[in-house]
């Protein structure tokens, strides 16, 4: 389990690139002694047999070649790795996931603590696992980008070949030091809320208004469920949303970006940017 309040001290961007950091790992999958929790969407994938968790305190089988997404903030548990020897596990920033085109229902299912299977198995392989954990850490930023975007088009193949919700959200006692389903409830609304406006000059109070919450308790739920700030949060959104578009239209319109509310300074863009630092700075 992770704390939040050792994370509150630390530069802008440290914070951005622990939370635009997305981890893959394929190995063998290893029992939990506890559940724990994370603000990211977890996807597992186990290749060469079954494997179970406990996840608010239900069983849920994930069957050999089948893919599994949630919500981590929801306590879990890896009980029963069987003879499991080879299985994935993606850890995506929220913000991130959010800004993929994927089947919207499947997204709210998600947000709001359901446990989605894919329909089909052997959707995925571990070579290609094993690419995207070289690529993400590659020195070519085309290439780390391409892998995740890779990524996404496994999620979107998911959506489109079919899934199914195999634990839906319910009212329950809450693991101890866990968030509650209430916070999560209203969590869910202010992601949703972000993902719409971030591109704005949105605002704290704003969020809180529209989730009817005073603003002070609005950002310490966001912070406990998420494990990073509310303004953390919509600055990497804002990041990963202006290098995209900035990917997309650094050939035919160097020196433009779409969203208003990216205005951080040039250096910090330049260090996290180095080919695109300037232009994405130039915004008005």
């Amino acid at each position: 389990m992770c704390s939040s309040d050792e994370k509150q001290s630390r530069s802008p961007l440290a914070l951005y690139s622990e939370y635009q950091r997305m981890d893959i790992e394929l190995r063998p999958p290893h029992a939990m002694p506890t559940s724990h929790w994370h603000g990211q969407v977890e996807v597992n994938v186990p290749f060469d047999g079954d494997v179970e968790y406990l996840i608010n305190n239900e069983v849920v089988r994930i069957e050999k070649g089948y893919i599994t997404l949630f919500w981590a903030c929801t306590p879990h548990q890896l009980t029963r790795p069987g003879d499991c020897q080879q299985m994935a596990i993606f850890n995506l920033p929220m913000h991130l996931f959010l800004s993929w085109p994927l089947d919207r229902e499947l997204i709210n299912h998600v947000t709001h603590g359901m446990v989605i299977k894919s329909l089909a198995a052997q959707q995925l392989s571990a070579f290609e696992v094993r690419r995207w954990q070289q690529e993400l850490s590659h020195e070519n930023e085309q290439i780390r980008q391409l892998a995740i975007d890779e990524i996404a088009l496994m999620l979107k193949r998911l959506s489109l070949a079919g899934w199914q919700p195999i634990l839906v959200n319910k009212t329950s006692r809450t693991h101890k030091n866990s968030v509650s389903r209430h916070a999560q409830f209203y969590v869910s609304q202010m992601l949703e809320f972000i993902a719409a406006h971030y591109d704005q000059a949105l605002t704290v109070n704003a969020v809180a208004e529209h989730v009817k919450l005073n603003p002070n308790y609005a950002m310490g739920v966001f912070q406990r469920v998420m494990q990073q700030t509310m303004k953390q949060y919509i600055t990497a959104m804002a990041y990963q949303s202006c290098a995209g578009a900035a990917e997309r239209y650094r050939q035919d319109h160097p020196g433009y970006c779409p969203y208003r509310r990216f205005s951080l300074q040039q250096p910090l863009l330049q260090h996290l940017y180095p080919l695109r630092g300037h232009a994405a700075a130039a915004v008005p």
